[in-house]
């Protein structure tokens, strides 16, 4: 009794656990999510199931069944995405469309299409904004460029600024417009050929080098164009005069006849390197789009089916032509899954209820009846034949009469059946290549009989058995195995539109009767070509069968008798109905994009002569390379030398200070500086300590050490005065820290030098007036403290396409937590090229800001600026550099708009907006 009574609360803790860990054990890892993705798979709500399936494999990963339908999930998650994205397409609606094949391309990578539809929703968008997208590169290496740019007034293209905007990077130089040449008329009449090309040479800054056979005798010229450009007239009178002009270098040009062009005209060989077509294909499209004619040099073409490239010899302009030709069709290969469903319903009604006279099967044609008899002559059993030839006739030689009674079986048998047969394939096809999925298994079936060669064991005056065969049949059957199953075979093209034409083939193999060497098949094949849009259901074929079969087996009216005649006959009742439905859905993985790009048109020459290279785009080609290398001369990351801060010395604060305390003192001192005088008497500078809500005007603080060190740091020297620079110290680095904390110490040294000033001229006043006093030297952060921004330099010089960086500057006494700035300025002068951090941004407290920018062409700038938790931004510094383009001569004012620009403090206190405008004069190169 003690031993049980000892082990009796163990045995308890043991039953407690087990009963505990049911759950668990019935439960495995991720059976829980594995089960809410099947009741959302039922239902066709994918993207919940592709997230339950997500949750059940990183319980369990190595579960091939979660892997299975979790496979399935995302797949039919990124197709209903995409049919959601299209239908928001179609209303317009493109970014929300964008965010539909986003979320489609991040269930599934592999759908490419979902990665073109994003790029081509950006495009729509910009075009329905009136905005320019960066060109930017697809997946199979081709760049697919958005809207073409606007052309101005005289027909010339500018690039217009970027709507998006990142942070910078090491990149090369952006490259500036082409400068804008003034239309002008071109008057000659009988003038010389080539004094006229080369006075307009001369205005575009070209040298002309002339044939010499071409230009042996003097040539005169009549020509009157109006509203062209120089380099505009020159090509059209290059044209007339049946000239061609080659390329010697940037800056130079040789002019010959056409028919000197054999031997002037350079050739270059290029390789393209083909990512998707093959090179037999675009080299057999080259030769055909650009034959050999006389005139024209035989583009030499030469493919590689190694490197997969493709090698050109020809004109630098016939290049250019194959380059764009090549990749318009050097697009992805279309990928399609095909998506087969077949539905097949089936029902059978069997009833068979009665007395069968007879065994099931046989027939009642013989119940008995006389039959000729035989007489037994020596032995054998044979008839009476009297007669010879057709005269024979056998007589009988006896009669017998027999009447038989039938057997007699009870039939009752019913039996009912239904059957449903799903299947769903789903086969990946290549665009014009064929595809076949065979899912099933073979039957044994019975096709021949070979006789048997067995042996005779009979012995000499015996009958012997012969053995041999297959379970003792006579012989050895022929085995073949036949396919059953589902056999589908497919062959898609796939349109721009992304409709699928698809020739198909499906077949559907059943047994009907297993386990028999002959057995009976039952056979659906549909065969054709039908054209189907992507992601949509059609139904291939839709099958109805239904048969009624009633018979019965007996005597004559007997078992026509109603109930009577169960006793004779078993009636047979056989209904069956079928229901086919077979269903096709193409989904696109991948397709080529085809741009705007792609269908330009491309001058291609005449049939004579080639094509020709346009001296206008060589010149804007040459202005843009000078603009370039002058871009890159600018430094990007200067160095900044920041002269040395002025020494400072400390006075006693005057007896209407003193008298109020050392309190006072101690607080007035810990939020000011002391007043910074010679050893007589300080000098001080008047100032206004009420800050307005207007805009501020341009003050001698430009020209400060915080002021220094902001325009050293984008580059530019400090305007209207020398820099301060201490003349009894040697000159020495300073960071842009330093200068902050100089400009403040400035700041609150002319504050106090104020109030100083005041309390002495007002000496005789109360110790009221002494606490005013000391209110206005102290600087308290709340209720209204003061917040500046100033646009620095106040004044920039710069000429057309040149590139400068302006500075926002920030000064503020409280913590910021939040600012939407909102900026102005004249699109006709002047365009806002991209938005970075300054050092302010960069040393605020916490976590970095996020900067949300929106540059409009129109001329306006809206920033705004979000602090996370627990960050501030507080100080003086630079807050955002801000890069500008000279777009045409002219002036235009960088205004900081009050209705637009706002700030927030972490204690939602009251502030004043302090705003200094700047202004850039654009001049002509």
């Amino acid at each position: 009794m003690r031993l049980n009574a000892r082990f009796r609360p163990l045995a308890s803790l043991i039953v407690v656990a087990c009963l505990l860990l049911a759950p668990v054990a019935t439960f495995a890892k991720g059976d829980k999510n594995f089960k809410r993705g099947l009741q959302y798979e039922s239902q066709q709500q994918w993207e919940r199931a592709a997230q339950e399936f997500t949750l059940a494999i990183a319980a369990d990963p190595s579960n091939l069944e979660f892997q299975l339908h979790y496979r399935r999930a995302v797949f039919n998650a990124s197709q209903q995405l995409m049919q959601q994205g299209r239908a928001l397409a179609e209303q317009h609606d493109y970014a929300g469309a964008y965010n539909a094949f986003r979320q489609a391309y991040g269930y599934d990578p592999v759908n490419q299409l979902a990665l073109s539809e994003m790029e081509r929703m950006l495009r729509l968008q910009g075009e329905s904004d009136g905005a320019s997208i960066t060109p930017t590169t697809g997946s199979n290496g081709s760049t697919r460029n958005s809207a073409p740019p606007a052309a101005d007034e005289n027909g010339n293209t500018a690039t217009p600024p970027a709507t998006r905007t990142s942070a910078p990077q090491t990149q090369e130089p952006v490259v500036p417009p082409a400068r804008s040449e003034p239309l002008r008329v071109v008057q000659y009449n009988n003038a010389d050929l080539k004094s006229v090309i080369r006075s307009l040479a001369s205005e575009l800054q070209l040298n002309v080098i002339f044939d010499s056979q071409t230009f042996r005798q003097p040539r005169t010229i009549d020509i009157n164009l109006r509203d062209v450009t120089t380099a505009q007239a020159l090509d059209y009178i290059f044209l007339q005069e049946g000239l061609f002009f080659q390329k010697l270098n940037r800056r130079t040009i040789l002019v010959a006849d056409q028919t000197r062009r054999p031997q002037y005209q350079q050739l270059v060989i290029r390789t393209f390197y083909l990512s998707n077509a093959k090179p037999n294909d675009a080299a057999s499209l080259i030769t055909r789009a650009i034959p050999p004619q006389q005139g024209r040099p035989q583009t030499i073409v030469i493919p590689d089916e190694a490197t997969n490239s493709l090698t050109v010899r020809d004109t630098a302009e016939n290049i250019q032509l194959i380059g764009d030709l090549i990749a318009g069709i050097d697009k992805v290969r279309a990928e399609v899954v095909m998506d087969v469903n077949i539905y097949e319903v089936s029902s059978t009604d069997l009833m068979q209820f009665g007395n069968q006279l007879g065994d099931i099967g046989s027939t009642l044609l013989n119940l008995g009846g006389i039959q000729q008899g035989y007489a037994v002559l020596g032995g054998a059993t044979r008839g009476i034949t009297t007669g010879t030839g057709s005269s024979a006739v056998t007589l009988p030689t006896a009669l017998s009469t027999a009447l038989i009674f039938p057997s007699s079986t009870i039939a009752a048998l019913q039996r009912r059946g239904r059957t449903k047969l799903i299947a769903s394939t789903q086969v990946h096809a290549f665009n014009g290549e064929e595809s076949s999925a065979r899912i099933g298994q073979r039957v044994p079936i019975q096709t021949a009989q070979i006789p048997y060669y067995g042996t005779n064991t009979a012995t000499p005056g015996t009958t012997g058995t012969t053995v041999g065969g297959i379970n003792n049949y006579p012989g050895y059957p022929v085995i073949q195995f036949e396919p059953t199953g589902l056999t589908l075979k497919f062959t898609p093209q796939v349109f721009p539109n992304l409709d699928v034409q698809v020739k198909m083939s499906i077949e559907s193999r059943d047994v009907l009767e297993p386990g028999t060497l002959t057995p009976t098949f039952i056979e659906r094949t549909i065969t054709g070509t039908a054209r189907i849009q992507n992601n949509r259901t059609m139904m291939l074929a839709s099958v109805a069968q239904n048969r009624q079969s009633n018979s019965r087996q007996g005597l004559p009216l007997l078992g026509l008798v109603p109930i009577l005649g169960r006793f004779f006959t078993a009636p047979r009742r056989d209904n069956a109905e079928t229901d086919i439905v077979i269903a096709v859905t193409p989904r696109v993985l991948r397709a080529p994009a085809v741009t705007p790009h792609d269908e330009e048109l491309r001058q291609s020459g005449t049939l004579a002569n080639p094509t020709a290279g346009s001296l206008e785009a060589m010149v804007q080609e040459a202005d843009r390379e000078d603009q370039i290398a002058a871009a890159r001369r600018i430094p990007r990351n200067p160095v900044v030398q920041l002269p040395d801060a002025e020494p400072v010395t400390y006075v006693p604060a005057p007896r209407a200070l003193m008298s109020t305390g050392a309190t006072n003192n101690a607080q007035t001192n810990g939020t000011t500086e002391a007043v910074a005088t010679n050893t007589t008497q300080a000098t001080v500078t008047p100032a206004s300590t009420t800050p307005t809500s207007t805009s501020l005007t341009n003050s001698p603080t430009g020209t400060s050490a915080l002021a220094s060190a902001i325009l050293a740091s984008i580059g530019e020297p400090p305007s209207g005065s020398p820099a301060v620079r201490n003349t009894a110290a040697p000159a020495q680095a300073t960071n842009l820290a330093s200068a902050l904390q100089s400009q403040s110490n400035q700041r609150a040294n002319s504050q106090s030098s104020t109030s100083a000033s005041a309390i002495r001229q007002t000496q005789a006043t109360s110790a009221t007036s002494a606490s005013n006093a000391r209110a206005d030297v102290a600087v308290e952060p709340s209720p209204s403290a003061p917040v500046e921004l100033r646009m620095m330099p106040e004044r920039q010089e710069m000429r057309v396409g040149e590139r400068r960086r302006l500075a926002l500057v920030l000064g503020t006494g409280v913590p910021l937590n939040s600012a939407s700035i909102k900026l102005t300025f004249d699109p006709r002068n002047l365009a806002v090229r991209g938005i970075t951090q300054g050092d302010l941004i960069a040393g605020a407290r916490g976590s970095a800001p996020t900067v949300t920018q929106s540059i409009d062409p129109q001329g306006q700038v809206m920033i705004i600026l979000s602090m996370p938790d627990g960050a501030t931004i507080s100080g003086a510094g630079v807050l955002l550099f801000i890069e500008v383009e000279g777009v045409a001569a002219g002036e235009s004012a960088i205004t900081i708009e009050q209705d637009g620009t706002h700030v927030a403090t972490t204690d939602t206190s009251g502030v004043r907006l302090q705003l200094a405008q700047g202004r850039v004069v654009v001049k002509q190169q």
